[in-house]
């Protein structure tokens, strides 16, 4: 077991870029930046604090009146024009072998453990299989999040060494399963040359991504949110953008992009779909952390057992689940990087 140093970091091995929208003209078949528009709604007075206090009475002399009030909201929303025939989707990705190095580390010796388990998962194909997850989520488009009730839709890899392009269709089917018949072949060429990137420095890879959507006529679309600041506070809901000559056009931020890729974590007790790769198995939709530091499943103590774990794995020997579940779990925490010191943040 080692401990922990006061200076450790890693460097994201995952580079996104933003994923731009453009919806494309049913008779000219022109490419245009999607946009969105602010309006001010009246809504419903439906929030609890309206009513209630904080230790759940009823507010003294509430009247029927007052819930009957409209409440005014001014927010950001996106729906296709009636002359739009699909929308497409695309994000790059650099792919690169900076699991294999700290950036920071003021202890030789933790340097040394860390980097010996990053070159002995290599042997067992521990990259192999974090690729396959990875892409997996990127064919099956899990990283449209909210886009992804189509009528079709297509998602294609360009490989930007040769311009080799790969391309799964009806994704909006096969997504609930997974199903990736007629492209195993290709799937596993592209599983190879993603664990390549992440291995060998030399070998980075770089990709572009895109997904061809058809929806229902003047559907509405979901780009990311951002947080209000400033002369936006009046809004409570706000897309992210990109500016583009005059147009604003709508984005999934880098960080909405990685995240959706980086769900790959099924390797704690109890798992029953995959989690965003975190230090403590954060689950914002059911307000839990499956990797509380008591469970000792967190990336900290997992970490602490790393001169163990690279033991099981130069033994040779059969490595039962329970020590696979952490090896892959810590390999994916090196992939996407970010501080590990001991010590207040």
């Amino acid at each position: 077991m080692i401990e922990l140093c006061n200076q450790l970091s890693q460097i994201r091995s995952l580079f996104f870029s933003p994923a731009f929208f453009k919806w494309v003209h049913k008779k000219t078949q022109e490419e245009i930046p999607l946009e969105c528009r602010t309006r001010t709604i009246l809504g419903l007075r439906d929030g609890y604090s309206k009513a209630y206090k904080k230790d759940g009475q009823v507010k003294n002399d509430l009247t029927r009146l007052e819930l009957s009030y409209g409440n005014p909201q001014t927010i950001d929303e996106c729906f296709l024009s009636p002359e739009a025939e699909h929308v497409i989707v695309s994000f790059s990705l650099q792919i690169c072998a900076l699991t294999q190095e700290l950036h920071t580390c003021s202890d030789p010796e933790v340097r040394r453990v860390l980097l010996e388990f990053a070159v002995a998962c290599k042997k067992i194909g521990v990259y192999e299989e974090l690729a396959k997850r990875y892409l997996l989520n990127i064919f099956m488009g899990r990283w449209l999040w909210m886009n992804q009730r189509t009528r079709s839709t297509e998602i294609s890899l360009t490989d930007m060494d040769d311009e080799c392009l790969y391309t799964v269709s009806d994704v909006q089917r096969r997504r609930w399963t997974g199903d990736m018949s007629g492209f195993e072949e290709n799937y596993q060429k592209l599983i190879d040359r993603f664990a390549l990137a992440l291995t060998d420095e030399q070998q980075y890879w770089d990709i572009v991504v895109e997904a061809k959507l058809k929806f229902r006529p003047m559907a509405e679309i979901f780009p990311s949110q951002t947080f209000s600041s400033g002369s936006e506070k009046d809004r409570s809901r706000i897309y992210a953008t990109f500016r583009l000559g005059e147009r604003e056009q709508l984005i999934f931020t880098s960080h909405k992009t990685s995240a959706a890729i980086h769900t790959i974590d099924d390797w704690f007790p109890g798992a029953e779909e995959w989690l965003r790769v975190s230090a403590f198995g954060s689950d914002r939709s059911n307000a839990t952390a499956h990797r509380h530091p008591e469970t000792g499943h967190d990336v900290y103590s997992i970490m602490r057992l790393a001169d163990e774990l690279t033991e099981f794995i130069n033994s040779g020997k059969k490595i039962d689940t329970k020590n696979m579940n952490k090896i892959y779990y810590l390999a994916a925490m090196f992939v996407c990087g970010g501080m590990r010191q001991v010590g207040e943040e």
